[in-house]
């Protein structure tokens, strides 16, 4: 992992958890709501994710064909905030899309990001959601990790409450991008919205959930800034609950791979195992 200072900035950044504002007494009924509020429940999900896909057309990351990705996700709160954190294991066929000659890369890569972030409403005693739909707000972070790549992010983080959605978010990123340790690609933004969907057919659960990464970028070589696009919806189905197996253990179905590049749009499906250690 190389050293930048704005990535160790944004760490200590995210490290200050001030203590909580001491309340102010406001008269008895709310005082006595208070003491009877319950304590904080953290929460903490782990799952491994094996995914085949056999059309990643991308001149930037990847050669015509297959691909297999076996992912480790975990999600955890804590008083203040949550992180999220992956790697991806890649086996295929590669190309350096960030060199010249765009040179063969080999069969296996690794990839990883690290999201943090921390709750200023919770910080401040705030329990009410802002403007009635914003459950929490603060600073987000993100620390994306490759070889010859590293991105470095850090701006705000939003929870919403929206009807029907278990999980909706959206953070707003300040953006900075190193490549191959001497490519400078400059500040840029990224806006990233995120969802979980639970719905049900019949007996059957089903999950709709994924996200969208909308980044600025640069060309060096057409000298040009434009807008790259990530996304990865997933539509996923509990294997085992219909059958009287564990719910929320082990989930099948399929993700859409979609990276847009003025150079070329890569649009591949996947067929995606995922099963949830705990």
């Amino acid at each position: 992992m190389t050293s930048n200072p704005r990535f160790l900035a944004l760490l200590a950044v995210l490290a200050l958890a001030a203590a909580p504002a001491s309340a102010q007494q406001a008269g008895g009924a709310r005082a006595t709501a208070a003491a009877a509020e319950p304590p904080f429940q953290a929460f903490s999900s782990t799952n491994v994710q094996l995914l085949q896909g056999y059309n990643f057309d991308d001149p930037l990351y990847y050669t015509d064909g297959r691909m297999t990705t076996v992912t480790l996700n975990h999600f955890s709160t804590w008083e203040y905030g949550d992180n999220f954190a992956f790697a991806d294991f890649y086996a295929g066929h590669f190309r350096n899309g960030f060199s010249p000659s765009h040179e063969d890369a080999g069969e296996y890569k690794l990839y990883a990001e690290w999201h943090p972030r921390l709750f200023l409403n919770r910080v401040l005693g705030q329990k009410e959601p802002l403007f009635g739909f914003i459950k929490n707000w603060g600073l987000a972070g993100e620390l994306n990790q490759s070889e010859g790549f590293g991105a470095y992010l850090a701006g705000v983080g939003f929870d919403l409450t929206l009807p029907g959605f278990a999980v909706a978010g959206l953070n707003l990123y300040y953006r900075y991008d190193s490549v191959l340790d001497s490519i400078d690609e400059g500040n840029q933004w990224q806006v990233s919205p995120f969802w979980t969907v639970p719905f049900s057919i019949g007996k059957v659960p089903f999950l709709f959930t994924g996200f969208v990464d909308v980044n600025g970028t640069h060309d060096f070589a057409a000298d040009e800034s434009f807008v790259e696009i990530w996304a990865q919806p997933q539509l996923l189905v509990d294997a085992l609950a219909p059958f009287g197996g564990k719910p929320n253990r082990l989930w099948v179905g399929t993700e859409w791979f979609y990276h847009r590049h003025p150079v070329e749009t890569a649009s591949a499906p996947q067929i995606m195992v995922q099963w949830t250690v705990y």
